[in-house]
């Protein structure tokens, strides 16, 4: 009695130490959670916005431009002159000398700084729509990653399922075989058909851990459970229903297009910069400084600064001044025109990769449009499929019981329900994501609203999948064996 009672205590220790090691069960993420972890994870997203954060800057410089610019100037320095005047013998001096003042220019009319001004504006529009641009290329490879888990998880899903009707198929042709009602042939396909789908199954587990780790990467965090999609889930048709629509659309708002348009203003201005060379320059100058000039020493002709005596004494001044400055370029060699030749080609090619932006991005958005579609009709049809499948599957299965059938027969109509099951999925997962390929190719997938509307279709409980029973089924194979017993000739 004692010793029962130690067993049971002993039983119950380990058990209430195994619940307090065990983690609690996170909650399952959906798509919008995962995509806020990799938000703030991603490598890329960070150097895009460092990049805009350094092009605000870009403003800053270009006020500098309006604004006064101060400068220190000073000078030090030791000097030898060797003079004659008339017809006076030649006299060598040495003295020493420093100036020393302050120098404002405060510039009134110069082209360029308006070009730049422009230009400082572009560039920080351009590095908006490139942060932007990332952000939703984090979108897509979220939202691929996350689907490739889901996929994954329902492939080896419908492998295991697959693995327990082959195993029963395959126990059932044995035991027919052992009552004399079967055949070896049946026994060796179910067999070759379970080798094959264990193979299968290895496939399946290592789609599913590269998916994981991929996500893992994204996310820098261990992957737990994944919201699922909806059992009942009922793919829409896109609004608007026309493909034009959606071209036009990519045309005016696809990001690419936006960033194509800047580059094109930009190297409108950088024309423009160039030909403001050509204009003068009005400053406003302002000088305060002073000056000193050591005693002069001098000597005969031919005679060095050493030992010679000084002339006269030290000079000090103190000079201030302010006035207009105009700098007016006459002739650089050819160089401004060519620069303006230079940038105006260029101006041409960005206008031509905006032609070209256009045209690409109505032919994605119109090509993943009618993907899009294509899925809505490969969903409907393998429905329809699945549904006509099943009753397939049902008919052999009776078939098989009277011996009109053979089990060869019902392991590939069986075989042919999995793999529609699993294109299914395929159809479903690849409407989801081509929905969000639309949005980026529209330039509407910058916001969460795309993510949003996918995670309606998730559900932290997607319904566990219809898996037969070993158990049940084995009993029910038992009960038939008896059946045919009692009906064989002894």
């Amino acid at each position: 009695m004692t010793s029962s009672r130690s067993g049971r205590l002993l039983a119950l220790g380990v058990l209430l130490a195994s619940f307090a090691a065990a983690p609690l069960q996170a909650e399952p993420l959906d798509l919008m959670e995962t995509f806020r972890l990799a938000e703030n994870q991603d490598p890329r997203l960070r150097a895009a916005e460092d990049r805009f954060r350094g092009s605000e800057e870009a403003l800053n410089q270009a006020r500098a431009l309006f604004l006064p610019e101060v400068n220190l100037e000073a000078e030090s320095a030791y000097n030898w002159e060797n003079t004659r005047f008339g017809g006076l013998p030649r006299r060598s001096t040495d003295y020493e000398s420093w100036n020393a003042g302050v120098v404002a220019r405060q510039p009134l009319f110069r082209m360029e700084n308006f070009a730049a001004r422009r230009q400082a504006d572009i560039f920080i529009d351009t590095a908006t729509l490139d942060l932007a641009r990332v952000r939703e290329e984090l979108v897509l490879r979220t939202s691929e990653v996350y689907f490739d888990i889901l996929l994954a998880q329902d492939q080896l899903g419908t492998v295991d399922a697959e693995l327990v009707a082959i195993e029963r198929e395959l126990q059932r042709a044995k035991r027919a075989l052992e009552v004399g009602t079967g055949t070896v042939t049946d026994v060796n396909d179910a067999q070759a058909r379970f080798d094959l789908v264990q193979a299968d199954r290895l496939r399946a587990e290592n789609n599913l851990s590269i998916a994981r780790e991929n996500l893992r990467r994204l996310i820098d965090r261990p992957v737990g459970e994944l919201m699922g999609l909806q059992e009942d889930f009922r793919a829409e048709p896109p609004e608007p229903a026309d493909s034009a629509a959606w071209a036009r659309r990519a045309e005016a708002r696809n990001l690419q297009v936006l960033l194509t348009e800047q580059g094109f203003e930009r190297a409108r201005e950088d024309v423009e910069l160039e030909r403001a060379n050509r204009y003068p320059r009005v400053d406003v100058v302002a000088r305060y400084g002073r000056n000193f000039q050591g005693e002069v020493g001098g000597g005969g002709a031919g005679t060095a600064g050493a030992g010679a005596q000084p002339i006269g004494g030290s000079l000090r001044s103190e000079q201030a001044s302010i006035g207009l400055q105009l700098t007016m370029p006459l002739y650089t060699g050819g160089a401004t025109s060519s620069r303006i030749r230079e940038q105006q080609a260029e101006r041409d090619a960005t206008f031509s990769d905006t032609l070209d932006a256009k045209r690409t991005a109505a032919i994605d958005a119109e090509s993943t449009y009618l993907n899009l579609v294509t899925n809505l009709r490969q969903i409907e049809a393998l429905e329809q499929a699945l549904r006509s499948i099943r009753s397939t599957e049902q008919s052999t299965q009776r078939g098989l019981e009277v011996g009109l059938r053979t089990t060869l027969d019902l392991l590939n109509v069986q075989r042919e329900r999995f793999e529609t099951e699993r294109q299914l999925s395929e159809a479903r997962y690849s409407y989801l994501l081509n929905y969000l390929r639309l949005l980026a190719a529209a330039g509407a997938a910058v916001d969460d609203t795309g993510i949003q509307d996918v995670n309606f279709f998730l559900t932290r409980d997607p319904g566990p999948r219809e898996v037969p029973d070993v158990d049940a089924v084995d009993e029910a194979d038992r009960a038939e064996e008896l059946d045919i017993g009692d009906g064989v000739d002894r």
